[in-house]
């Protein structure tokens, strides 16, 4: 991770425990992650790029100290009667009392009071109240009272260096919580480094310095050395035979070349072949500033457009001589996303849009050729919530729903299997990521799925077969109305030669899924199963550079990109670079 951050100070007076507090920031704001991502979604998932091999649950902050045994009497000390807290607004005293209650009425030793303060002050830091902390001042304990002055931290001032004029605005914006945050939490904080990553990329940092006219605050400088363009290429082996094993990718995104802080990408995805099937993608992802402040803070406004064509070669399936198919498909998606929640630790993105679709397809047999074209218009809403917990683990849940807008669509089809142009269908997906105690062992399951409650347009269908659910077969091997699939795997990290590669990453997995069809007209079958298993290996050869070799076996299910009816093993092969 090239981000970091520098902590020089946190409050004004030169308390020892500003120390700890220097620290406690640094590791939560270093350990943030950058929320870019290459080029947007391929036309099958088997096109992205290989996971970081660092994917393990991000580090959380340590437990409340409520997992500490109690403060104990100190026999000879002076006698405690009472505890006034001066200063403490953020937490209710009613939440801090059981702190120092079993001391009351006991004697105390300046050890046990200094334990008070130091437990006081990481009750505000567990809530994620940063700069705050507990001190004492000069008093007399005579009759019992002990006064706890509570300096609850806050950010003074937040400049901004580097970076133009409109991009210096937009963080301008995206960092005022931090400055009327009082007291300040940390959450605060990595809410609005998070949302500039989204924007600018990685080249976003802070630096926090002691507040050289204000006690108790900060001033706060974000480094502004924006990303201009990231991207990947990849080459691999997952592509169908009926297109041609082989493909190559290659996506781009742009940050801020219009100065409106969008993000730019484009994509272009091909199996050589004879030029059996290609694909082109583009994406805008504009911020919209007048949602700031309200419950919507932080939305973008989304824009995609793809277009492919595909000529599959359909005498490998077994079709008759003579039988070909020429298809060609165009998508245009528009629409809302809100990072309701967006820390390094908790993440929910709820989105809303229209998305319109194009798909013609020429069949040809016997000197003779029919067409068919549907056009789809579907309004669409999905969310998205993702946790890193104290189990070592992260947790993501994502679910959605899509509705077909008829009145605005046209189903070439005829017959039953054509597909209803009013319908509605339900998506989830449950994903998981955990790490076995100390081991260098983690274990990835997955579970994804569909419902449907009518038979529905081709574009919309379930499919199973890709790098994910069904990795031993061709992409989009086995469709339905409805379908689910899972996936297991075992992973374990291994430190390779330094002179061979960065890091590596060995796994071996299982998956099975199944698929739903409302009418057997479509492809003479109600149900059907797709499964496979293997092994293989992510492998970092550079920082910039990453090979997967892979073995699979199918398992369950017919694959159907070929005449042969039994199952095979496959060797796969990518590689991506990223710069």
């Amino acid at each position: 991770m090239k981000h970091r951050l520098a902590l020089l100070a946190v409050l004004g007076a030169p308390l020892p425990l500003a120390i700890p507090a220097a620290i406690a920031v640094a590791i939560a704001v270093a350990t943030l992650p950058v929320a870019t991502r290459p080029a947007t979604a391929q036309p099958a998932a088997d096109y992205l790029p290989g996971p970081d091999l660092d994917a393990g649950p991000t580090a959380l902050a340590p437990p409340p100290p409520a997992t500490v045994a109690p403060l104990a009497p100190s026999p000879g000390g002076i006698l405690l009667r009472r505890v006034i807290l001066d200063g403490a607004t953020a937490i209710p005293e009613a939440d801090l009392a059981p702190i120092w209650a079993p001391l009351l009425g006991q004697p105390v030793s300046a050890a046990t009071i200094t334990d008070l303060v130091a437990r006081l002050t990481a009750a505000y830091r567990a809530r994620g109240f940063v700069f705050s902390q507990a001190v004492l001042s000069e008093q007399s304990l005579a009759h019992g009272t002990l006064h706890i002055a509570v300096i609850e931290g806050f950010v003074d001032h937040v400049g901004i260096d580097g970076g133009s004029p409109s991009q210096q605005a937009t963080l301008r914006r995206l960092f005022t919580p931090v400055a009327t945050d009082r007291p300040f939490r940390i959450e605060t904080l990595e809410r609005s480094v998070l949302l500039a990553r989204d924007t600018y990329g990685a080249g976003i940092e802070t630096v926090v310095t002691a507040s050289a006219t204000t006690f108790g605050a900060a001033d706060m400088t974000v480094l502004a050395n924006p990303d201009r363009f990231t991207g990947f290429a990849s080459a691999d082996n997952r592509g169908s035979r009926l297109y041609g094993d082989f493909g190559l990718t290659a996506g781009i995104s742009a940050y801020d070349t219009l100065g409106l802080g969008e993000r730019l990408e484009g994509l272009i995805a091909v199996a050589p072949r004879g030029g059996a099937l290609s694909y082109i993608e583009g994406a805008a992802d504009v911020p919209l500033p007048w949602l700031s402040g309200g419950w919507l803070d932080g939305g973008r406004f989304e824009f995609h457009a793809d277009t492919s064509r595909g000529k599959p070669d359909l005498s490998r399936s077994g079709s008759p001589d003579g039988l070909s198919l020429i298809s060609d498909e165009t998508n245009l998606r528009a629409g809302l996303v809100v990072p309701f929640v967006r820390t390094r630790s908790m993440n929910l993105f709820g989105r809303v849009g229209l998305d319109w679709q194009e798909a013609t397809s020429v069949t040809g047999f016997a000197g003779g050729s029919t067409e068919e074209t549907n056009r789809l218009a579907v309004a669409r809403a999905s969310f998205s919530w993702d946790v890193a917990d104290r189990m070592g683990g992260v947790s993501l849940v994502e679910a959605g729903i899509r509705r077909g807008i008829g009145a605005w669509s046209d189903v070439g089809g005829t017959g039953p299997a054509a597909g209803d142009p009013d319908f509605t269908l339900a998506t989830f997906g449950l994903s998981r990521l955990q790490r076995l105690g100390e081991s260098p062992f983690s274990l990835w399951f997955e579970a994804t799925g569909q419902i449907a409650a009518n038979v529905l347009p081709a574009p919309e269908r379930f499919a199973l077969g890709d790098s994910t659910i069904g990795r031993g077969f061709a992409p989009g091997n086995t469709s339905g109305d409805s379908g689910w699939g899972t996936r297991i795997e075992l992973r374990r990290g291994v430190a390779p030669p330094e002179r061979v590669a960065a890091a590596m990453e060995l796994y071996a997995f299982a998956d099975h899924g199944r698929a739903y069809d409302r009418s057997e007209e479509r492809d003479g079958a109600t149900f059907e199963r797709l499964g496979s298993f293997g092994i293989g290996a992510r492998i970092d050869l550079t920082d910039w550079l990453t090979l997967t070799p892979e073995i699979a076996r199918q398992s369950t299910g017919t694959a159907t990109d070929t005449t042969d009816r039994d199952h095979e093993t496959r060797l796969y092969l990518s590689l991506v670079t990223r710069f």
